[in-house]
């Protein structure tokens, strides 16, 4: 039987940001650090996208401040809302860095994930890399999983 074991250099996210956190967390960031390394863009871009989301979420419900990123019928809203709300929120206090740059990474992976025509490539994620490394460090410690 093959192997389900990720294995990846720590191109994007390093691992001491990741390991030890969550089990979810621990994978996804390999599948993005492995995306990457092995010219899977779209694919890096879409997880990329996906943790952040994650891990937005989770930095809301450690601060119990999830009700604003709740729609009426009780359910998470897109994306696009609970950034729009992280760039204000005065209880999250996202670094002024991080506010700006919580666009970049979700239109990457939305154009990755809908965009017929486009095709991430290495110069869109090496362009944001480091602010997105630091994004989601920060969004560790304020989720609680880094203390």
């Amino acid at each position: 039987m093959a192997s389900e074991e990720v294995i990846s250099d720590d191109v994007i996210l390093p691992k001491p940001i990741y390991e030890d956190s969550r089990g979810f967390i621990e994978s996804l960031s390999k599948q993005i650090n492995a995306s990457y390394e092995f010219n899977i863009f779209d694919g890096c871009a879409v997880l990329m996208r996906r943790l952040l989301e994650i891990m937005l979420i989770l930095s809301y419900e450690h601060l119990d401040i999830e009700k604003a990123i709740k729609g009426n019928d009780g359910n998470y809203q897109m994306l696009e809302k609970i950034v729009n709300d992280a760039k204000t929120n005065t209880t999250l206090k996202l670094s002024r860095d991080a506010r700006s740059v919580l666009d970049d990474f979700r239109t990457v992976g939305n154009f990755s994930a809908h965009k017929i025509y486009y095709n991430c490539r290495r110069a869109d994620l090496k362009n944001i890399a480091v602010h997105y490394r630091a994004t989601i460090e920060e969004l560790m410690y304020k989720s609680g999983i880094r203390k």
